[in-house]
């Protein structure tokens, strides 16, 4: 949130400057340890790891077999002996989430939703609307070789997804410079990734034109992880003025690509719309002595963590929002309660995350009240 507060004071960032100027801000406390997988769990059932199931990255077994690890302990390097290929790590899918996540309740209740890129979708779970799991490119080895893909529901979808891929131009420039070789053929992966399922989502929601639409970018937190360093010098205090030219823009490219989504967003609200901008979680710089272990050990160019589980943020845009910056401190369990609210929905009692109210004008929340059912898990 600190970095794109300056940026957008500086005059970049133009249409995250609208939501900070006119919308609602709140920071976000995540989940520890901090994981995509683990976090979005938490924030698309309002539940926490204990409740949903999802404790960290994936699945852990010892190379020669044995019971499965829920999770590995911090503080000891320990993803050092999946590296080392001691322990073997298997992913997530559907069916390890326990509770209901924020599209299978909407659709239960009868609205339609698109959901684009997210985590714990493989195979992809029925809904009223359609799902594209964040391992679509991955199992298509190419933008349209999949046939029957279980990334995808409903089936009949698929010929639009890989249609929207095809006319993804193969002129697009780059997020990350070609002037920063070698990381560029490692990173820009990452950029290519988010802008194809950013196009699969754009046209999906044109084709079939969904009630809520979920689209997830996931570049962000790769590249920070590397480029943090370069964008942030000043919190590192080694970071050469020719490295800090040559890679300081590239973090912000990307946030750039955000940016750009946000704007159209933005165009596309109807007077009674909300957009929600939401970060699961923050980046910090990684500590010397770390950085110095990852260089002997393990990778010598990743200088951004969220280890400490740093802050993420959520902001909401449109006529009902309230305006400024909120001085509360939400937590990432709060997303689905606060979504279910605005959509008139009640809120699980067994939910850990509650509705936050204060986003909203009071306009809004007067003639709102809040309800609730006892679950939403079958």
């Amino acid at each position: 949130l600190d970095f794109i507060a300056r940026a957008t004071a500086e005059g970049r960032l133009p249409n995250f400057g609208r939501v900070l100027d006119a919308g609602a801000v709140m920071r976000l406390a995540t989940i520890h340890p901090t994981s995509a997988e683990a976090v979005w769990a938490a924030a698309l059932t309002g539940k926490l790891p204990l409740k949903n199931g999802v404790r960290s990255a994936g699945i852990y077994h010892l190379a020669t077999g044995g019971d499965a690890l829920q999770l590995l302990p911090n503080y000891c390097f320990a993803y050092q002996l999946v590296r080392s290929g001691f322990l073997a790590d298997e992913p997530h899918t559907s069916a390890t989430l326990r509770a209901s996540a924020l599209w299978s309740i909407l659709s239960t209740h009868g609205f339609s939703v698109g959901a684009v890129g997210w985590p714990l979708t493989q195979p992809a779970p029925a809904v009223r609307g359609y799902v594209v799991s964040e391992t679509y490119l991955r199992l298509a080895g190419t933008p349209s070789g999949v046939v029957d893909s279980p990334a995808v529901y409903p089936s009949e979808a698929q010929e639009d997804v890989a249609r929207a891929i095809d006319t993804l131009s193969a002129e697009t420039p780059p997020v990350v410079p070609a002037s920063t070789a070698p990381l560029e053929d490692r990173h820009e992966s990452a950029g290519r990734t988010d802008r194809a399922y950013d196009r699969i989502a754009r046209e999906l929601a044109e084709l079939r034109q969904p009630q809520v639409t979920l689209t997830r970018y996931q570049s962000l937190d790769t590249i920070g992880h590397y480029f943090l360093r370069y964008a942030t010098p000043s919190e590192f205090g080694d970071a050469l003025d020719d490295e800090h030219r040559a890679l300081g823009p590239v973090l912000e490219r990307h946030y750039k690509l955000i940016d750009d989504a946000i704007g159209r967003a933005i165009a596309s609200l109807g007077p009674d719309d909300v957009m929600f901008v939401v970060s699961g979680f923050g980046l910090e710089p990684m500590g010397l002595w770390k950085r110095l272990i990852e260089r002997v050990i393990g990778d010598p160019d990743v200088n951004g963590t969220h280890d400490a589980a740093p802050d993420g943020f959520v902001m909401a845009y449109g006529a009902p929002v309230a305006r400024g910056r909120l001085p509360a401190r939400a937590s990432v369990v709060d997303v689905t309660p606060t979504i279910l609210y605005f959509l008139g929905l009640p809120i699980g009692r067994d939910m850990d995350g509650y509705a936050r109210t204060d986003l909203f004008q009071r306009a809004f929340t007067d003639e709102r009240p809040i309800t609730f059912i006892p679950t939403y898990d079958l």
